[in-house]
């Protein structure tokens, strides 16, 4: 083992910092820019800083010159103006322009973080908040706002209607807070002038929903023009079923039709090294030919073979490579995934996911030194662990190697990180991975009570965000569920494309009893290439802690 660490720490300045020059290459980028599947033409298409541009013409078409690193911006009257960061894979570049509103424009300066908080996080420990009226602010807009203002523990999401919701930081699963005002109880506190306010209270609750009472001097008597049924959430609020299950999404691919009468691995697999040369070029093939047979339950082993005619398919493509070092994973050929995240930190080493990957397959693998190795170069180099979803797992994983590495002790060899806001001991952590840093996709947590709670992966909603992954290079988000109730909890996704001709590739690692001498984890990996279906993924239940 030490003669293997040896030899990977003197690869490292090759390994990691090994680039060509085709970097400095312009690149042809084309694509559609529509609207509702109408095309948009005369869109204007930019190469920020330069020249260079071009304009749609009547189907929508564009194609534009581009180095690795440059920023297209599309734009066109009435339009919000869209912009992307061109990667090493940029080829096809599919564009739905978005109608500008006010709303849109809110969103410009949205905390870039998927969701825009640490879902899950250490919940702040308080029974009761008081606070006088006199003391709110009374020049903000709403009072979820004024109270906002006062307790920063909370924050406010916008509910389908644009309407304030207000969650506790940390109870996200446990629901919206419930307000309770003069003696009322409502979802959502109907319009006070902030000078009404006498005084707030506002009671925390291990396993209910925080309840905010306020006390006012209205005179009800005078209230007119003001339907308080409005102000109750209705069965729209709450999940109705409407997810499909994964297994039940059909799609028809005739390549497949001569593997339906064979039962038996060996015969599949000659007839699969037979044909796959003819038909590789078909949409998805391999991919789909993976899941076809591990929905067979055929043995790893026969996947495995699969997989490495993929990998050599791949062409040094990353995003192809990191799905198929997903489906590595999911069927433990742990090694397998640990060359493939190598050959992804040689071919993108300015990424932060690479090394976060790369470390966590040795986590994976309980090769500690591997582990402490990869993230101390990527701490002398510079790189941070800031504020932003991958350092957030990067966080997770080097104090659950620091209290796992047993052999190690106290020694200068491994890294450790103090965070009280750090959620080390939980029932559920859930990490979402996916392939490339275009994808879009909504996640919906549902939880025994049928609340649910969204967050949302696009431009649209969120454009600091997809900003802060493209120019990381990072495509991750940790969840957290400190305390699993009674019933089950849904998770599932709505996948809104990746402005590719391709599919999208998700891993998803549950991990139970996180940070416990019982830790469990299963990984499961879902290919993506069907647009707006609500799709559900995971069932979660406390038979599993």
């Amino acid at each position: 083992m030490k003669n293997k660490l040896a030899i990977f720490l003197l690869l490292i300045p090759f390994y990691f910092f090994a680039q060509t020059n085709n970097n400095d290459n312009l690149k042809t980028i084309s694509g559609y820019i529509k609207h509702k599947d109408k095309a948009v033409s005369n869109a204007t298409v930019f190469v920020e800083n330069t020249m260079r541009y071009t304009v749609s013409d009547t189907n929508g078409f564009y194609s534009i010159k581009a180095k690795v690193g440059e920023t297209l911006s599309y734009s066109y009257s009435g339009f919000l103006k869209v912009y992307i960061i061109v990667e090493d894979v940029s080829e096809t570049l599919n564009i739905d322009m978005i109608v500008e509103n006010k709303s849109s424009k809110l969103k410009f300066n949205s905390n870039p973080k998927l969701g825009n908080v640490n879902i899950g996080e250490n919940a702040p420990e308080f029974a009761i908040f008081k606070i006088d009226g006199k003391k709110l602010n009374k020049y903000a807009t709403s009072l979820t706002r004024a109270l906002v203002e006062k307790l920063p523990i909370f924050y406010i999401k916008f509910n389908k209607y644009g309407e304030e919701t207000l969650y506790l930081k940390g109870k996200e699963f446990n629901g919206s807070a419930v307000w309770m005002i003069d003696n009322y109880e409502f979802d959502i506190p109907f319009p006070i002038l902030i000078s009404e306010v006498k005084e707030i209270i506002v009671m925390n609750s291990e396993k209910n929903n925080p309840i905010i009472r306020v006390s006012t001097n209205i005179n009800y008597k005078e209230l007119k023009n003001i339907d308080f049924n409005n102000y109750f959430f209705t069965e729209d609020d709450f999940y109705s079923y409407d997810a499909k299950k994964i297994k039940k999404l059909k799609n028809t691919y005739p390549f497949l039709d001569k593997f339906k009468k064979i039962s038996k691995e060996k015969e599949a697999l000659e007839l699969f090294k037979n044909t796959y040369k003819i038909d590789k070029n078909n949409k998805y093939y391999f991919s789909r030919i993976h899941k076809y047979f591990k929905d067979k339950k055929f043995d790893n082993t026969f996947l495995s073979e699969i997989l490495t005619i993929y990998k050599e398919e791949a062409n040094d493509n990353p995003e192809v490579l990191k799905a198929i070092a997903y489906k590595y994973q999911e069927i433990n050929e742990n090694e397998k995934s640990i060359e493939i995240y190598k050959k992804i930190v040689k071919l993108r080493p300015n990424y932060l996911q690479s090394f976060r990957d790369l470390a966590n397959a040795f986590l994976e693998q309980k090769e500690y030194n591997e582990f402490w190795s990869t993230y101390y170069y990527f701490l002398n180099k510079g790189y941070k662990v800031e504020e932003d979803d991958v350092s957030e797992i990067i966080s997770s994983e080097i104090i659950s190697a620091y209290n796992l590495d047993v052999e190690n002790g106290n020694s200068r060899k491994k890294i450790k990180i103090e965070n009280p806001n750090k959620n080390i001991l939980s029932d559920v952590r859930l990490v979402f991975e996916w392939n490339t840093t275009e994808a879009e996709f909504i996640i919906e947590f549902v939880n025994p009570n049928l609340e649910t709670y969204k967050i949302e992966n696009s431009f649209k909603e969120n454009r600091s965000l997809i900003k802060d992954q493209k120019q990381k290079g990072y495509t991750s988000k940790e969840v957290f569920i400190d305390k699993l109730t009674q019933g089950f909890y849904l998770v599932n996704l709505t996948y809104l494309g990746n402005k590719q001709e391709k599919q999208t590739t998700f891993k998803i690692t549950t991990y139970y009893n996180w940070g416990k001498e019982n830790q469990s984890k299963k990984i499961e990996v879902f290919d993506f290439s069907n647009k707006n279906v609500k799709t559900q993924l995971l069932r979660l239940s406390r038979k599993y802690l």
